[in-house]
């Protein structure tokens, strides 16, 4: 492919090194948290991703800001302040929520609607669009995180199973959302190597930077009550770290017996109703963390002068980080290889074995939502982010997508390629008639299958697609024949 793309920019060959350490990061990170693959997950991941949450400053005119935590005898008690995103009656979620791997999020009342663009295409149309979109996303998303944050803090003022599946419900409704923004990781949800990147996903969702050890051991030394934890190690924050506290009920730890809290007999020593309260505590406060970076999100995001969205839309126009529209639409285009990498790669091909870093048959451990059994559900709603990137964000796929530019040039037969290739993907997650983390061991096949269906998408994606376009392959996948 490199002979059919234009030679990088200089800012663009600069950033090419810190996307390739960052992706060996996160996919050695991910081989260890692959327990039963080669060895137990790490105690400590070496990068405290440091980003604004409760303590740090807040850009002046916030319409969110950051939750105020107080602790006091008993569970920790989180008030959000005022914030441009109100959630509906009862904040939604957890009504509609049910059962593992569900999760639909219902939609905040005043997140406005994506606009759909009329008239002929332009880049500039299919840029406003992926910045519109992005917009709608991070203010549903920050709704949501506001329903969590109030669960968690329910549960942890009433542990009980009507406030623990509240929570439940919670968490699954913005973890749906939040699966679609994944595929928005450009900009503020970006890397800081990037252009406008502020490493707000990481805060909100490290994944696969994630240990269960660390979260148990800050259970016991209730690190999550410190003024310092927002700045902490992202693997024992976020909603990763959440889904652990509110699905798991277990009473064991998944830490070595060298540990402190196994060393030192301090987690034996927690009787079964203390660790149920610590663990609402510490998922009230890493609730109240999301919602902060979710704040956070919305505001980058936000049609205001000096925002990520202006200078995004501004790209060929005067616009500090894009030269050109073209420099935009690559950036745009990067984040939309998460099916490749992330879902393929990491979601599929792991568990499967189908990756050098699983050396047994199947890495079950590699699943990515194994406590919540959401691992399908965050396939979907990837797969959904895709689609509102590529067709368009409106309902039913209406406004402007790369698959009108790839109209605009001729290419109308790929177009139609990808969005079945991109049915089809869809539609081999739904045939999965249990949770992917069941299926893996008992109907190989189907799982199989998704991973086929996917494969068939991205490999028009880095083909085809940015051939057609003139876009760049991102760092990731150069080099990659699979």
């Amino acid at each position: 492919m490199n002979s059919v793309r234009p030679t990088m920019n200089r800012a663009r060959s600069e950033r090419a090194g810190h996307r390739l350490s960052t992706a060996l990061l996160l996919s050695l990170v991910g081989v260890a948290a692959a327990a039963g693959c080669r060895k137990p997950p790490p105690d400590e991941v070496v990068y405290t991703g440091q980003g604004a949450g409760p303590g740090v400053a807040q850009p002046p005119g916030s319409g969110g800001s950051a939750p105020v935590t107080s602790t006091g005898s008993g569970a920790t008690s989180t008030t959000a302040a005022s914030s441009t995103i109100a959630t509906t009656a009862g904040a939604g979620g957890a009504g509609g929520a049910g059962g593992a791997g569900g999760g639909e999020p219902v939609p905040g009342d005043v997140c406005p609607p994506v606009p759909v663009a009329e008239g002929p295409f332009s880049k500039a149309k299919l840029i406003t669009a992926a910045a519109d979109c992005a917009l709608n996303r991070a203010c549903e998303f920050e709704a949501q995180a506001r329903a969590l944050h109030e669960s968690a803090a329910a549960l942890a003022r009433g542990p009980g199973e009507p406030s623990a599946a509240a929570a439940r419900g919670a968490w699954l409704a913005a973890i749906a959302v939040w699966q679609e923004v994944e595929l928005f990781r450009f900009g503020p949800a970006a890397s800081s190597t990037q252009p406008g990147g502020q490493d707000l996903r990481d805060q909100i969702y490290s994944w696969p930077l994630v240990s269960r050890c660390k979260v148990e051991e800050q259970i016991v030394s209730r690190a999550y009550a410190q003024p310092s934890f927002s700045s902490s190690l992202i693997n024992g924050r976020g909603l990763a770290a959440l889904e652990y506290l509110v699905f798991y009920g277990g009473g064991d730890n998944a830490c070595s017996q060298y540990s402190p809290i196994n060393a030192n007999r301090t987690w034996a020593a927690l009787a079964a109703g203390e660790l149920a309260q610590r663990k609402a505590d510490y998922a009230t406060a890493a609730a109240a963390d999301v919602l902060a970076q979710a704040g956070a999100l919305a505001r980058a995001w936000a049609p205001e002068a000096g925002s990520f969205r202006e200078k995004l839309t501004q790209a060929g126009q005067g616009s500090p980080v894009f030269a050109t529209e073209q420099d935009a639409l690559n950036a745009v285009s990067d984040a939309m290889f998460y099916v490749e990498q992330e879902v393929k790669d990491w979601k599929l091909g792991r568990p499967l074995g189908f990756t050098e870093d699983c050396v047994t048959p199947t890495c079950p451990e590699a699943l990515e939502s194994r406590f919540a059994l959401a691992s399908a559900a965050h396939i979907r709603a990837n797969l959904r982010g895709f689609r509102r990137l590529f067709q368009g964000c409106g309902e039913g796929g209406q406004g402007v997508g790369f698959d009108d530019w790839l109209r605009e040039v001729g290419s109308a037969d790929l177009a139609d390629r990808m969005l079945a290739a991109l049915s089809g993907a869809q539609s081999a997650v739904d045939a999965l008639d249990q949770p992917l983390e069941q299926a893996l061991s008992t109907d190989r096949a189907k799982v199989e299958s998704v991973y086929t269906a996917v494969k068939a998408l991205t490999d028009l994606l880095k083909t085809e697609f940015v051939s057609a376009l003139n876009l760049e392959l991102p760092q990731s996948s150069e080099g990659d024949n699979d």
